[in-house]
């Protein structure tokens, strides 16, 4: 058995995605007309594919999100990440906190995106939907499954979110206020948001200018009390957050644009209140059942931080020696700081508690190319898309240590600082890969597409002291820390992809899809806990390979049902385990499968009613050291997840939403651990929640009344459940109540 650590994505290369837009009402905007219409294939800017294609020709499955619905859905001061967890349906539900963490798509990781630039490095803190707001969105494009024709991919899926866009006028404003409340309203329950969007349209010159900040602060239990914090993840409670997002698009001659964006987020906590660690920290010493509740008192003056910001410029030229290039080069800088936790410190020479605050920071560069032409090959038509990738990556990470007795003393509210260690080695990654891309229509009603992708990958990893040496070395006199001798690891991998599409008539397609992916290792987050002897090479650190197979089948049309079911199953030879006591991650060689199926549907009733629904089923096994199929935890597999929902139009711009989220308990995971004697993870217990979504005219603007949970419902989210057997029971803690939100948003 090899043991190695965290993982990140390498790269397939697929065009494995298809469009079944996850209801009438996210892919069309509103109608009230009354006259017939006809059926139109829309065409969209595929992530997965790199350029536009008509969704009926694409083998896989996408979901395509438009502005209209995320304003819907964000009335009540809803993240980015709550918002996804509905309208995705594979998607694991929203955490509730700042992280995504856990957050899996067929049981696999997910790549996150910004304008189609990776927001997921190698080094992964899991706040990617932590890192805009829903009022800079325009779009967001879903695709399910490995596809990783960018490179920097995920076995998972891709979630790409496209911000805001000029638009037609000359010049135009949007402003929106917004207020959130618990069930419980109060001053220290409040949320104010605002956002300012300038839009510009200057013949050859257009763009968008976007401002959004929020102020938030308790947030309520469905008794009308505090939610405690949550010390793993960190969570969205006492925080403000600045979002500036920026682009402008420039057409320097015909067939030729240039265009160019940034974007700066800023979201911190300054909060007075801490967790309840019981008398004498019990929870901490005893194992006491912790009552979740917040203390006030919290006397910490580096609080939980996310901050990025980046830029990228794209260069368009649709005739380039009869070729359609793009060319985009990016940068991105990023810090994440987290919340102090406690944890038992074991080394040879000193055993004590270690109070510590860990803070991670990652700079990415990079440029891609990508080049598309048209071939007449036995009087049809080979299309042929292909490019180059590089990207750079520099990872670090620092922890500050807290004085133990003063936070023994003050039971867990008082952080004295002690001064800062280096929390793992720096690592350097970078990364260049080829690709090609054929897609071809072999009869009218026969498309077919493949691919390949080469990449190779090299990590640098810097000479270090492991922190558990520099800690004995502070404390014990005459110690000599040891030092972890750096080195290099490099990979290369060649990927392929096949996929097919039989349309069986304008409105509805059959398809099928292979592909391949790759994770890599977060290596460094793994050499963050290895002994100093550990040995820094290519035979510890070993990628993880995925082959993802799924067919399908959709239906889209103007009016009437829009609807898409497929199944799909991924397997690999290795499998990722948290591991325990000390959060180290393991990758074992063994095998793991994940199989399901993936469903939504909407039906036009009436032309101002429309229903619909998304299914999830996910399941997955690894093989344990008897050579049985083994659950997966709700961590890595999302439990059963389904959404209903009835919308309502009606005169005057006004609508009405009603919909419900259900998720299904499980408990396979918990009793295949106890049957087979390993550590069992923790059952899943279902809920539902339902909310109302309101939309009218008033005034010269719009109105939105948000009310969210409005059963009141008491549960626990997902991540809250899974993590009680990883971070422990501190961490397992109840969702909001219900929450009322209230907005008006002018255009002009």
């Amino acid at each position: 058995m090899k043991r190695f650590f965290v993982p990140m994505q390498l790269t397939c290369l697929s065009l494995a995605v298809c469009t079944q837009l996850y209801a009438a009402d996210i892919n069309s905007t509103e109608n009230t007309s009354t006259e017939p219409s006809t059926t139109k294939m829309e065409t969209i800017v595929v992530t997965a594919t790199r350029s536009a294609k008509n969704i009926a020709d694409i083998a896989g499955t996408v979901y395509s999100i438009p502005r209209q619905e995320i304003e819907k859905q964000s009335n009540a001061g809803k993240s980015t990440s709550d918002i996804l967890g509905v309208l995705i349906p594979s998607l694991t539900a929203g955490s509730g906190t700042t992280s995504n963490y856990g957050m899996t798509m067929r049981g696999r990781v997910v790549q996150y995106m910004i304008d189609g630039v990776s927001q997921t490095g190698y080094r992964d803190l899991s706040r990617q939907l932590n890192s805009i707001s829903p009022a800079m969105i325009e779009r967001i494009e879903v695709v399910s499954g490995a596809s990783s024709i960018y490179g920097s991919g995920a076995t998972g899926g891709i979630i790409n979110i496209i911000t805001r866009r000029g638009g037609d006028e000359p010049l135009s404003f949007e402003t929106k206020l917004g207020v959130t409340s618990g069930n419980n309203i109060k001053s220290d329950a409040m949320a104010y948001e605002v956002s300012q969007v300038m839009n510009f349209n200057q013949g050859d010159v257009k763009g968008t200018l976007g401002a959004s900040y929020a102020k938030r602060g308790e947030f309520q239990d469905s008794h009308g009390k505090r939610i405690g914090p949550e010390v793993a993840q960190t969570d969205r409670q006492d925080t403000d957050t600045l979002d500036l997002n920026g682009r402008v698009s420039w057409k320097i001659a015909d067939g030729q644009n240039l265009s160019f964006g940034a974007n700066y987020f800023h979201d911190e906590q300054d909060s007075e209140y801490g967790p309840d660690y019981g008398s004498n920290l019990a929870v901490l010493l005893q194992g006491q059942t912790p009552s979740l509740h917040a203390v006030k008192g919290l006397q910490l003056d580096e609080q939980p931080l996310t901050e990025r910001y980046g830029f990228n410029t794209q260069y368009e030229n649709q005739d380039f020696l009869g070729h359609h290039l793009n060319v985009e080069a990016y940068y991105r800088n990023e810090v994440a700081r987290f919340y102090p936790s406690v944890n038992g410190f074991d080394h040879p020479s000193l055993k004590t508690f270690l109070v510590s605050q860990s803070e991670s920071e990652m700079e990415v560069l990079g440029a891609r190319v990508a080049l598309q032409k048209d071939f007449d090959v036995a009087n049809k038509t080979l299309g042929l898309t292909y490019g180059v990738d590089y990207e750079n990556e520099k990872d670090s990470a620092t922890f500050r240590r807290y004085d133990l007795n003063t936070f023994m003393q003050s039971n867990g509210l008082n952080f004295k600082a002690q001064g800062k260690y280096g929390f793992g080695p720096d690592v350097e990654t970078s990364k260049i890969g080829a690709f090609v891309q054929a897609q071809m229509d072999v009869t009218d009603r026969i498309g077919v597409q493949a691919g390949v992708r080469q990449e190779y990958v090299e990590s640098k990893v810097a000479a270090s002291t492991p922190y558990s040496e520099q800690v004995v070395a502070n404390d014990v006199p005459g110690y000599q820390a040891k030092t972890l001798n750096g080195g290099k690891i490099d990979h290369d991998a060649t990927l392929f992809n096949l996929g097919a599409v039989y349309h069986l008539t304008d409105e509805q397609q059959l398809f099928a899809n292979f592909s391949q992916g790759a994770n890599l290792p977060d290596v460094q987050r793994m050499l963050r806990d290895v002994p100093a002897g550990f040995e820094v090479s290519n035979k510890s650190i070993q990628p993880i390979k995925v082959n993802s197979y799924e067919v399908g089948w959709r239906k889209q049309s103007a009016t009437g049902l829009n609807a898409g079911l497929s199944a799909f199953y991924n397997d690999s030879n290795k499998s990722i385990k948290f591991g325990q006591p000390n959060f180290t991650i393991d990758v074992v060689d063994t095998d793991e499968r994940v199989y399901g199926l993936e469903g939504n549907m909407s039906y036009q009733l009436q032309p101002d009613w429309t229903v619909g629904g998304t299914l999830a089923y996910t399941r997955g096994q690894f093989k344990n050291t008897t050579g049985a199929w083994q659950e997966l935890d709700a961590i890595r597999v999302a439990p059963l997840k389904g959404t209903v929902f009835s919308e309502w139009q009606f005169d005057h711009d006004m609508s009405l939403r009603v919909q419900a989220l259900a998720v299904g308990g499980t408990d396979k995971a918990k009793k295949d651990a106890e049957k087979y004697g390993s550590r069992a993870p923790a059952e899943i217990k279902g809920f539902s929640t339902m909310d109302v979504i309101f939309n009218t005219k008033a005034g010269l603007g719009n109105l939105g009344l948000g009310v969210y949970n409005v059963w009141n419902n008491d549960y626990k989210s997902v991540y809250s459940q899974s993590v009680s057997t990883v971070y422990g029971p501190i961490s397992s803690l109840p969702a909001q109540g219900r929450t009322y939100g209230l907005s008006y948003s002018l255009k002009y």
